[in-house]
Order: structure tokens, then sequence, then C-alpha cells
């Protein structure tokens, strides 16, 4: 897998790898290629899945060397608590 993977490791952060991609245009419409946080290593091989449930194949995400494009709001919540956030802001209504 590292073949195709761009790896990120936070120090004091999330102590863990992960990838961030999001699916490639095409493979779903596009309000849906959120950019996901993919922990690694995955647990069947081939197949990643997100922090928030997404799953991705390889061919069927663009991996990213940074975050670009809109997140996964789910993904970011689950990364920030295993980051060690206490607290997670409640959604702003107007």
């Amino acid at each position: 897998m590292s073949g195709w993977v761009r790896v990120h490791d936070e120090p004091g952060g999330l102590n863990a790898t992960f990838v961030l991609a999001r699916p490639r245009s095409g493979t779903v419409g596009e309000t849906q290629r959120v950019a996901h946080v993919f922990p690694l290593p995955a647990e069947r091989p081939g197949l990643l899945v997100a922090y928030c449930g997404f799953e991705g194949r390889r061919g069927e995400l663009d991996l990213l060397d940074r975050p670009v494009g809109m997140p996964c709001e789910r993904c970011l919540v689950v990364a920030a608590r295993r980051a060690g956030a206490g607290t997670i802001p409640q959604q702003r209504r107007n």
C-alpha cells in the first residue's frame, strides 16, 4: 500500500499513520467529493475505510498531500477526538 499513499504521521497529535484522500471525479457526484481521513494500516488489503465509515479502493481515490477542498466533517471530529481535543464546538445555527 505504501506505493500509492502519502503517509502523514503527526507527532503529539493523532499518534497514528493516516492518509487524506477524496473520491475521484466521476466516481461520485461532485458534492460527495469531500476529503476523508483514512487510518493505516488498512484492516482489509486494497480497501481503505475512513474515520466516518466511507470506503474506497485504489483507483477510486485521489490521494492528497495536504488538506485541500471540502473536508468530511465526521472524519474531522473523529480525528480531533483521537488527537485529544477535549470538546468539539457545537455547530452554530443562525
